[in-house]
């Protein structure tokens, strides 16, 4: 095997981490299968080897392989006073997307601070710019409408600073998801229009399905859910938009929703099928109850009622709030539809 010294290694955990970033994830498989051949080393120099795990785990969380992430987080953890500030900034960060991911955002938020805590020892803008966009996702995400947009404009300004056009109209998402939060509605379809228009024309297949979701998501907002189904239906329809995992299976959950507001109840059933199948091989517990939820309610077993309150718990243990208000609104018009006023004032109370 061909020598590589210490400062080689380094760039290609780097270049590892810059392919991620910018999404192109056969360059950063690619890197990832070469720094195998000198596993033995890296487990020789600590530094060296914490790096590597800590682009393990951000790579392994990118493309939603969840499988080994807890084991890895607890092997991090043990060794996190050992790492230098930038290991220990990605360790904070890296850790606080996972737990957003895992719907843990109390933890998510407490780890994001801690890692801007250590942003500024980076020296480093584009860092900077990816720390504010990914962390303006996380609370808007909590509906921290302020705060998330306070990050994504910080981050926009970054990436206009360094012409990296691309960057810019990914956090313009964000800025219309949080519109939508402040019911600027028409604000916001009209950055996602523009936004479309961008992403059809470098061909981006993958965001162009996150896109197609988010503009679904704002017209469901809107109660508008014919117009939600055809965005989501479009978004469903994209082969390379399953890479994108998380928002994948959301649209199939909000799919639902929309087939259920408007009537279509058979068509719904069988999102749920297949998104409940989505969710537990994608180890995505939360989305899991909420199809469990909805499916309880419209194919209304016998006791149903408990087996869904049962659920709702489930949610407040994990401290799921913001998935609870609008899923419990859900359940509480349901039975309101159905005369039963006993049950839509209970599962109204409980959100």
């Amino acid at each position: 095997m061909n020598f590589i010294s210490d400062k080689s290694i380094k760039k290609l955990l780097h270049s590892w981490y810059t392919m991620l970033k910018h999404r192109h994830f056969s360059k950063a498989e690619e890197i990832k299968t070469s720094l195998t051949k000198y596993k033995r080393r890296l487990s020789k120099k600590q530094e060296l080897h914490l790096h590597y795990q800590l682009m393990l785990f951000r790579h392994q969380l990118w493309m939603n392989q969840t499988e080994d992430l807890e084991k890895l987080k607890h092997e991090l953890m043990l060794h996190k006073d050992q790492m230098n500030d930038q290991l220990q900034y990605y360790f904070y960060f890296f850790l606080g997307l996972y737990e957003s991911l895992k719907s843990d955002q109390n933890d998510a938020i407490h780890y994001l601070e801690k890692a801007e805590e250590k942003l500024p020892l980076l020296d480093d803008e584009l860092e900077e710019a990816e720390f504010h966009f990914r962390t303006s996702g996380v609370y808007y995400n909590n509906r921290y409408s302020l705060l998330s947009i306070r990050h994504v404009e910080k981050a926009m300004d970054i990436f206009a600073k360094h012409g990296d056009i691309h960057s810019i109209y990914r956090c313009k998402i964000v800025l219309a998801l949080n519109f939508s939060d402040q019911k600027k509605y028409e604000e916001a379809e009209a950055i996602l229009i523009e936004i479309i228009e961008y992403v059809k024309m470098i061909d981006d297949q993958e965001l162009l399905g996150i896109v197609y979701y988010d503009a679904g998501f704002i017209k469901s907002r809107q109660n508008r859910h014919k117009e939600a189904l055809e965005y989501f239906k479009k978004a469903l329809r994209l082969p390379a938009y399953r890479k994108s995992a998380h928002s994948y299976v959301s649209c199939l959950y909000e799919t639902v929703r929309s087939c259920f507001k408007e009537n279509l109840t058979d068509e719904g059933m069988k999102y749920i099928q297949k998104g409940l199948k989505e969710a537990v091989d994608a180890q995505f517990d939360l989305l899991r109850i909420k199809f469990q939820i909805l499916f309880l309610l419209y194919s209304q077993t016998p006791k149903a009622d408990e087996q869904i309150a049962t659920l709702v718990t489930c949610l407040e243990r994990k401290e799921a709030w913001i998935d609870l208000e609008d899923l419990l609104a859900d359940v509480s018009d349901f039975y309101k539809k159905k005369g039963d006023f006993e049950r839509a004032a209970f599962f109204i109370m409980r959100g």
